[in-house]
C-alpha cells in the first residue's frame, strides 16, 4: 500500500498548487474504525428526518397507523423551534414506551417475509429514533381511559426514565430544536414560511389519503388547515382547493377493464394548471411519486388538454401488498410494482373513461360588447355521440359544382346535425340542437382518424398499406438509437420497417391513412425521442398516433363538397372523444339559438 500511495504522490507532484501529505509511513493511511453511536445516529437521522416536514410525516404515519381518526399538529417557526403532534389512536403500552426509541424497534414487521405484505404507514422501526437523535423529544402516550398515561423525554438520542403522567387517550409528541445539535444539517433549513408551506403540504397529502381522519394544522395561534374527517374525498377537496373546484371535479371509478381498482377525483378538461403540482397519487393509500403513473394520467387526457396544461387529480390505486414494493426508499415516497404495465394502464383507463363521459361541449360566449375575441366556458353536451364506428372514415372526392346551390334538408341531416356549408374553407357550419355548430375541419379530422387508430391497437389489428415501391429513409444516430426501443410500437400502428445499410430505414408498409402523407417527413416526427424507453409499449403510441392522424387529416383552407363535409361530421359524431382533437383544441363551437336571439334583440 505505500508503494501505490508514495507513487500516486508523485503524479500529483506535477501538478501545479498540489501540497502532498506528510509522509509518516502507515500513518498516512485511513483508518477504518467504528463511528460513535451518536454519530451513527445522526447519520441515520439525515436519511429519514431532512427538516420538519419530513418529521411530521412519520409522526402523523404512526398516529394512522395507531388507528387514530383526530390529528391534530402544531408549529412554532415553522417546525425549526417546536412540532406537536397529537392523535386519538391505541396509544403504547407502559413497559413499550422506552423500546419504541430503540433503532428497529416497531410493532408492524416480525419476519422478512412480512416485507412482502405490509399494509401499515410505517414499519421500519426508524422514525422515532432518527428524530429523537436530531432534537429534544417528549413523548405523553395513554392507551385507555382507565390507565394511566406514560410519559418520556429523550435528548440527543438518551432517553430519561420512564414516568406517569395526566393525559387523554392517544399519544402527544413534541419534538423540540430540530437539529440544535446536528449544525451542518440546521444550515440547510429555509425561512420560517418555507418550512411551514412544506409541512402543510405534507398533511394536505396525508388528509386527502385518510379523509375519514379529521387533520388539523395551527402556526402559532393561525389554523392553517383542518379536514372534517368525515369520509367524504370532495370535502377535502374543497378544504384544500375551494367548494368551486370540488363541485367541478369528476370522479374516477375503475375501468371497464382493469387490472387493479383506481378511484378518486381528477379535474375536467376546462380545469387545468401550467405545472405538475396539482396531481397526488396514492398506491394502497401512500402518497407515492411515480413517474409512470403520472405518464399514464397525462397520456389519459391526451386530446382534452392543450400541449403545456396538466389536469388535477387525487387518484387512488388498489394493489395487492405482494405484486408492490414500498421499501425502495429512505422517505417510503417511491413504489416499485411487480407488473408495471397493469398499473399505467389501469390508471391511464380509469382516468381516459371518466372524461369520455364527461366530454364537455364548448360554448361560444356572448357576441355583445363584452365579447372579447371569444372567450369558451364549457357545458354540458346537448346530445350525444353514439359509439365508435368500426369503419376508417374515408372523405369522398370534391363535389360537383350544382350541389353548391343548396342541398336538401334530408341529404345533410346527420344523427341531429344539419350540415349548411363551409366557412373560410377551415370550418363546417351546421344546425343542431339548441343552436348553430361550428366545426373545426382540420382538428374533427384529425380526432376521427387519431380514434380510428387507436381502436386499431387495441384490438391489434393495424389497418396497413404496402408499398409497390418501397421507401428508403436517411435517419439520424440519435434516431436509429430511438427505432429499437419503439419499433414494436410502430409495427402495431401498421408501419413495416427494416435496415437498410448505414443509417437508412427501407418503408415497406405504412398506417392506410398515412397513403397521401410525406413519409420521410412523418418518420422524421415520430422518430424525434420524447418519452422514457421504458413507456415505449404503454405511453408513446398515444403520440404516434396523434402525430399520424394530424398528417393525414384535412387542412384548413381546404375546400370541402358537401358530400365530404357530411361524411366528416358523421365520422366525428361516432368518435368516441368528438368534442377534442387529440392535442386539445376543440373540435365543435356551438353558438346556442337563445344567444343568437339575444344579440338580434329578439328577446
Amino acid at each position: 500500500m505505500d508503494y501505490y500511495q508514495h507513487g500516486y504522490n508523485d503524479v500529483l507532484r506535477l501538478q501545479p498548487g498540489f501540497d502532498p501529505p506528510a509522509d509518516h509511513g502507515h500513518e498516512s493511511i485511513m483508518t477504518i474504525r467504528i463511528l460513535p453511536s451518536i454519530v451513527a445516529a445522526g447519520i441515520a437521522a439525515g436519511e429519514v428526518v431532512e427538516r420538519p416536514a419530513s418529521v411530521v410525516k412519520e409522526l402523523v404515519e404512526n398516529a394512522l397507523d395507531a388507528g387514530a381518526s383526530r390529528v391534530t399538529i402544531e408549529l412554532l417557526q415553522g417546525g425549526m423551534e417546536r412540532i406537536s403532534v397529537t392523535d386519538n389512536g391505541c396509544g403504547i403500552p407502559y413497559g413499550e414506551v422506552e423500546t419504541a426509541f430503540a433503532r428497529h424497534a416497531t410493532s408492524k414487521l416480525a419476519s422478512l417475509d412480512d416485507l412482502d405484505r405490509i399494509t401499515t404507514m410505517g414499519f421500519r422501526g426508524e422514525a422515532l429514533p432518527s428524530i429523537a437523535a436530531a432534537a429534544h423529544v417528549s413523548l405523553v402516550t395513554r392507551v385507555t381511559p382507565g390507565d394511566a398515561a406514560t410519559s418520556i423525554e429523550i435528548t440527543k438520542g438518551v432517553a430519561g426514565p420512564v414516568a406517569t403522567a395526566s393525559g387523554a387517550p392517544g399519544t402527544t409528541i413534541v419534538v423540540d430544536d430540530l437539529f440544535a445539535n446536528i449544525p451542518a444539517r440546521r444550515k440547510f433549513l429555509r425561512s420560517v414560511g418555507a418550512e411551514t408551506g412544506r409541512v402543510r403540504q405534507v398533511v394536505e397529502r396525508l388528509a386527502l389519503g385518510f379523509p375519514e381522519v379529521q387533520c388539523t394544522l395551527t402556526s402559532g395561534d393561525k389554523q392553517l388547515f383542518q379536514s372534517q374527517g368525515n369520509g367524504s374525498l370532495r370535502d377535502v377537496w374543497s378544504a384544500l382547493h375551494g367548494s368551486e373546484s370540488a363541485v367541478q371535479m369528476l370522479e374516477a371509478h375503475p375501468a371497464q377493464v382493469a387490472v387493479y381498482s383506481v378511484r378518486g377525483l381528477i379535474s375536467p378538461a376546462s380545469f387545468s394548471k401550467a405545472n405538475r403540482s396539482g396531481i397526488d397519487l396514492y398506491v394502497n393509500r401512500r402518497w407515492v411519486q411515480h413517474r409512470a403513473l403520472t405518464v399514464a394520467i397525462e397520456e389519459a387526457y391526451r386530446g382534452f388538454l392543450v400541449e403545456g396544461r396538466f389536469p388535477l387529480a387525487a387518484l387512488f390505486l388498489e394493489v395487492s401488498p405482494d405484486a408492490l414494493d414500498v421499501n425502495v426508499h429512505p422517505t417510503k415516497r417511491e413504489v416499485r410494482f411487480v407488473y408495471e404495465g397493469d398499473a399505467f394502464s389501469s390508471v391511464q383507463r380509469a382516468v381516459r373513461e371518466a372524461l369520455l363521459a364527461a366530454s364537455p361541449l364548448i360554448e361560444a360566449a356572448s357576441l355583445g360588447p363584452s365579447y372579447a375575441g371569444g372567450s369558451l366556458a364549457a357545458v354540458a353536451p346537448s346530445f350525444q355521440f353514439s359509439a365508435a364506428a368500426d369503419t376508417l372514415p374515408v372523405l369522398p372526392g370534391p363535389d360537383s359544382t350544382s350541389e353548391e346551390a343548396g342541398p336538401s334538408a334530408s341529404e345533410t341531416t346527420v344523427a341531429g346535425l344539419r350540415v349548411l356549408g363551409q366557412l373560410a374553407n377551415t370550418y363546417i357550419v351546421a344546425e343542431g340542437p339548441g343552436g348553430m355548430y361550428l366545426i373545426d375541419q382540420h382538428a374533427a379530422h384529425e380526432q376521427v382518424l387519431f380514434d380510428r387508430l387507436l381502436l386499431q391497437w387495441e384490438k391489434q389489428l393495424p389497418e396497413i398499406q404496402a408499398l409497390l415501391d418501397p421507401i428508403p429513409v436517411e435517419i439520424s444516430p440519435s434516431q436509429e438509437e430511438y427505432i429499437v426501443e419503439v419499433l414494436p410500437t410502430l409495427e402495431q400502428l401498421g408501419w413495416q420497417l427494416e435496415s437498410f445499410g448505414a443509417r437508412t430505414l427501407l418503408v415497406r408498409a405504412i398506417p392506410s391513412i398515412s397513403a397521401q402523407v410525406s413519409i420521410p417527413d412523418l418518420l422524421e416526427e415520430l422518430l424525434a425521442p420524447r418519452r422514457d424507453p421504458t413507456l415505449a409499449e404503454t405511453a408513446t403510441h398515444y403520440a404516434m398516433a396523434a402525430s399520424i392522424a394530424c398528417h393525414g387529416s384535412v387542412r384548413a383552407g381546404q375546400m370541402l363538397g358537401l358530400s365530404q363535409m357530411k361524411a366528416l361530421v358523421e365520422s366525428l359524431e361516432r368518435a368516441r372523444n368528438s368534442h377534442h382533437c387529440p392535442h386539445g383544441r376543440p373540435t365543435t363551437i356551438r353558438v346556442s339559438t337563445r344567444m343568437l336571439e339575444r344579440e338580434f334583440r329578439r328577446t
